[in-house]
């Protein structure tokens, strides 16, 4: 599940989102700082993992995975 690392244009703020595996991409990304819906993906962090995700592989828990 990757995690997009976010930047928003009209107040700067940088934050991040998870995107579900098998979900789609979203074409408008909102701000968590001020709301705005210029939001935009600057990178992705490929090495991190879902919150409940373990490194060894087992899954996560959330989605069904053990």
């Amino acid at each position: 599940m990757p995690i997009y690392l976010l930047k928003c244009p009209d107040c700067g703020h940088e934050f991040e989102s998870l995107v579900l595996n098998g979900a789609k991409v979203p074409e408008i990304w909102v701000c968590s700082g001020c709301g705005s819906r210029a939001a935009g993906p600057i990178g992705e962090r490929p090495s991190a993992f879902h919150p409940l995700e373990k490194p060894h592989g087992k899954g996560c828990p959330c989605c069904g995975g053990h």
